[in-house]
Order: C-alpha cells, then sequence, then structure tokens
C-alpha cells in the first residue's frame, strides 16, 4: 500500500468530516523550487487517496503573497534595499515581466504544475485580506489579544513585548507592513490606528491595511476554508513551534480544530563534481540553493519529478541529485512501472536516448535514422509518434547540458582521433580490424548481437573485453570509456564504423 492510502485511512479513522479541505501554500519570496514541491506533491496525493477511496475532497493552494520581504536577496539588484518590509505583492516585478515581484516567482510554478497535471485551487493571501474574508479572524484576534499572547508565550516559551499585536498594519507612506505599532482599534469601524517607525500616523483598514502575525494567520487560514488536513516541514512540528502554538490558537481563539498534520523531511540538494566528495545542502531560494521547479521540468518528463518524490514516506528525507543518481531513478522507473511518453518513445529507455541524441547532435532526421538502426520500429508519418519523440529527446537533450557528468557526454569523432589512438596497443588495434569485418557490405548488428560479438573475440584472442571497450571507445569518441557499447555501435552507419575501425587498426 502507497503511503498516502496508509494516511488516508487513518485520518477518515480519526476525523469524520464529511468533506475533507487539504491545504498548502508557499511565500513566493524567490524562485519556487524542487524542495517547495515535496509538500504539494504530498498534498497531491494524500487529496487523491481520499477522493480514490470515495471521500469528498477539496485541494487548496494558498500563496502567502502577503508576506513581507524580509531582506534583499543575494539575487536582487541594490535598489530592492528599498522594497525591505513590503508585501511581495506590493513590490515591483525585479525584472518587469509580471504584474508584482509575488507574480514574478508565483506564475512560474502555478505553469508547472499545469505540466504535473495537479489541479488545485489557487488563493493569494493579499486579494484574500483585500477582499474582507479575514476581517471576522482579525475582530477575533483583536478583541483577545492578551489571550493570544499568553497562549504564544506559553506554548513557545517566547515572551512578547507589550506592545504587540497580532495585527501588522501596512503603512501608507512608506508601503511596509512589519514597521508599525497599533495603537489601538475601532471593530465597528473595522480599523486599527498605527505608529509607524518611518514617523507616519494612520488608520488601516482590516481588509487589506495589514495581515494577521503569521502565525495567527496560519490558524485563521484553517477555519476560513475548513482545513482538515496540511502537510509542512518538519520544523514548524517541533516541541512548541508553530504548529503546536497554531493548534492552541485555533481551539481557544477560533474555536475551530486543527487539521490533521503531515509532517515531512525536507528535500536536501545534492552535487558531486567527477573526483570529489559529495556537497549536501538544504534547498533555499534565498541562498539561491536551489533547482527551481519550472527549471527540472525543462530536463526532466514530470511523471519521473513526481515519481522521485512520492515514492519516499514524508518521514524519509530526501537527497536530490539531478546528475546520475537522477537518470539511475528514471531507468528505475522505465523498468519497473512504463516507459516515459507514448508509441516509439515510451520504447526506447531514457539511458538510451542519452546516447541517440549525442550521436545525432541535436538533428531530428538523424535523430530518426540512428532510431531506426538502433532497431526501433519508426512510423514516421504518425505526427502524435514524432511528437512524442521531439519531446523525449528535447528532455534527454537539456539533461545532458545541464546536469549531465562528464562521464555521460561524449562526442562522436567526425575524424580519425590519431593521437587519442597513440595509447592503444596494437592487439586493441588489431581488434578493431576484426570487428570491422562484422560490418561487411553495410550489414547491421543488434546491441545484443554486438555486446556478444565483443566477448566472442575476447575469448578468441585472448583480450580482455575491457580492453578491447577501451579501443573501440577510443576509435569513436576519443576517450576510453562512453556509454553501452552495443547500443553505441548499433546506432551508428555500418559503413561508418567500418571505415573508422580499419582506419584505427592501420594507423
Amino acid at each position: 500500500m502507497h503511503w498516502s492510502f496508509a494516511i488516508a485511512q487513518e485520518i477518515i479513522a480519526k476525523r469524520k468530516d464529511k468533506t475533507h479541505v487539504v491545504a498548502t501554500g508557499i511565500t513566493p519570496s524567490g524562485a519556487i523550487h524542487v524542495g517547495n514541491l515535496r509538500e504539494i506533491i504530498i498534498a497531491d496525493a494524500v487529496h487523491s487517496a481520499l477522493v480514490t477511496t470515495g471521500v469528498n475532497a477539496r485541494l487548496i493552494y494558498v500563496a502567502d503573497s502577503f508576506d513581507p520581504l524580509r531582506r534583499r536577496y543575494p539575487f536582487l539588484p541594490p535598489d530592492y534595499e528599498a522594497h525591505r518590509g513590503k508585501p511581495l505583492s506590493e513590490i515591483p516585478d525585479p525584472e518587469g515581466c509580471h504584474a508584482s515581484y509575488a507574480e514574478h516567482y508565483l506564475q512560474p510554478f502555478l505553469d508547472s504544475l499545469d505540466i504535473l497535471g495537479i489541479k488545485m485551487e489557487i488563493f493569494r493571501a493579499d486579494e484574500l485580506y483585500k477582499s474582507g474574508m479575514y476581517v471576522a479572524m482579525i475582530k477575533d484576534a483583536l478583541a483577545k489579544k492578551d489571550e493570544l499572547a499568553r497562549i504564544i508565550a506559553d506554548v513557545s516559551g517566547r515572551a512578547l513585548p507589550g506592545d504587540w499585536s497580532p495585527f501588522n498594519p501596512l503603512c501608507k507612506v512608506c508601503g511596509r507592513i512589519n514597521a508599525a505599532v497599533v495603537k489601538g482599534y475601532d471593530l465597528a469601524e473595522e480599523e486599527v490606528y498605527y505608529e509607524c517607525t518611518c514617523g507616519n500616523k494612520g488608520v488601516a483598514s482590516f481588509r487589506g491595511g495589514g495581515k494577521l502575525a503569521w502565525r495567527i494567520d496560519w490558524a485563521a487560514r484553517w477555519k476560513i476554508f475548513g482545513v482538515t488536513i496540511e502537510p509542512f516541514g518538519k520544523d514548524h512540528a517541533s516541541p512548541g513551534g508553530s504548529f503546536d502554538t497554531g493548534t492552541q490558537i485555533s481551539t481557544h481563539i477560533f474555536n475551530y480544530p486543527a487539521p490533521y498534520p503531515i509532517p515531512f523531511e525536507h528535500i536536501l540538494l545534492k552535487t558531486t563534481a567527477e573526483g570529489a566528495q559529495a556537497k549536501i545542502t538544504a534547498m533555499s531560494s534565498s541562498r539561491g540553493t536551489n533547482i527551481p521547479v519550472h527549471e527540472i521540468l525543462e530536463a526532466v518528463p514530470p511523471e519521473i519529478l513526481k515519481y522521485v518524490i512520492s515514492r519516499v514516506r514524508p518521514d524519509k528525507h530526501i537527497e536530490f541529485d539531478p546528475s546520475l543518481p537522477l537518470l539511475n531513478l528514471i531507468d528505475e522507473y522505465e523498468r519497473e512501472i512504463v516507459g516515459v511518453g507514448t508509441g516509439i518513445a515510451g520504447k526506447i529507455p531514457f539511458r538510451h536516448l542519452i546516447t541517440l541524441v549525442q550521436i545525432a547532435r541535436g538533428d531530428f532526421l538523424t535523430l530518426l535514422e540512428v532510431i531506426k538502426r538502433s532497431g526501433f520500429e519508426l512510423h514516421e508519418q504518425d505526427e502524435e509518434e514524432l511528437k512524442e519523440l521531439k519531446k523525449k529527446a528535447r528532455y534527454a537533450e537539456n539533461w545532458l547540458r545541464t546536469y549531465a557528468p562528464p562521464s555521460v557526454k561524449f562526442e562522436l569523432q567526425r575524424e580519425l582521433p590519431k593521437e587519442e589512438l597513440q595509447g592503444v596497443s596494437e592487439a586493441q588495434k588489431n581488434v578493431l580490424g576484426l570487428l570491422a569485418h562484422y560490418v561487411q557490405g553495410g550489414m547491421t548488428l543488434s546491441a545484443e548481437e554486438w555486446h556478444n560479438k565483443i566477448y566472442e573475440v575476447a575469448a578468441g584472442t585472448n583480450i580482455e573485453a575491457r580492453e578491447i571497450f577501451k579501443g573501440l571507445y577510443t576509435a569513436l569518441l576519443g576517450k576510453p570509456s562512453g556509454p553501452r557499447a552495443g547500443w553505441l555501435l548499433a546506432s551508428l552507419d555500418p559503413k561508418f564504423l567500418k571505415e573508422r575501425f580499419e582506419a584505427a587498426a592501420k594507423l
């Protein structure tokens, strides 16, 4: 049983809600990355398990677009120092292509959700506040300010200053949402009176004139949307942490039961340079140690990205290495579940396609010829099949360009690599001459036939197979290693192979 169904069964047993609402959300302070995606994948998987079980359930996503810009991150220009403390929704897009800073980072992620096939109801926090959806919660929070402060102090052990307020006004002069102090409020008029550190004294409406402090905002959101289930990072689940605080606030201030929690371990970014020890770092938008979701989806099919995350239980961390380990996971997916793509695309293993696109050098017509030589039957009149093949080839090319380690990359040498072949023994060259005989008259061997021939020749000449592999890789690629030899040889033009092996043998 997949972990999502086990969680769904436990939820159904513990909560008797007629409709479940699975909630998730992220602050678009920077590129929304693969680490952030785990929360979404968990929420989607549990929602799907509930629906499959016959339970009525919604899946919502709230973008915390009304949160302030905490600091000027390294990827922002110097003049963005002036926007510190302002809501993300009220700051201009740093590249001028979206309506706001928040939308600049949010929209590519929402586009990625479409590619991933994840359907969610999308809400933006700034629009929720401006529409008045939080008004009742703001009134409750202000009226019970002292009780709120006591809950936060008791649960978190953190004493709050005497001028603390559960509501953070948005200053109309400096535009910051974290710099003003509430001096009073009028529940009937739905407004607070504030003094800002910029010197301004003003009035802020409950409708978009500010927002609740985030722990209170989180609990308020549960009641507003009727949230019954929510995944969140394990740091929020620590004793006395934000979920414990939110639970008490939700229960005693808003009279609403806290949702079923699904704390999860984080996804760590693992990078490995050739010959160096692997480096593991926490993914962070602000530090730039991340891979944005929309970028990885240019190099990895969406079903693979979902598989990489959903295969691991939430309570286990994931080390995400987009290089060779990711290619191995694609192998696993295609071997144990299904090939990526439909038609011929689904039949060509992704790892083999990595070889084929390097032989074709970006030319699609050449790629078709290489595929046919590899033994795959193409229907070149089928436009849908060609479209799927182009899409999978594009993933392979982008993965090679962006994440592939040097050991996977190669370049078919157009000319005989004479200098590199100086390091090849006479015995290895003689074997290349023998291999040339197997492609006489344009005869084509399959990958398996080539593999068997190499070992047959090795046995007959008392040369170890690995030495034969080194010789043929050097003759073809100019280096002593490369992709699976059988697939490589089957993909190449027999005439080219014959001429190359004969030339290498005579050198």
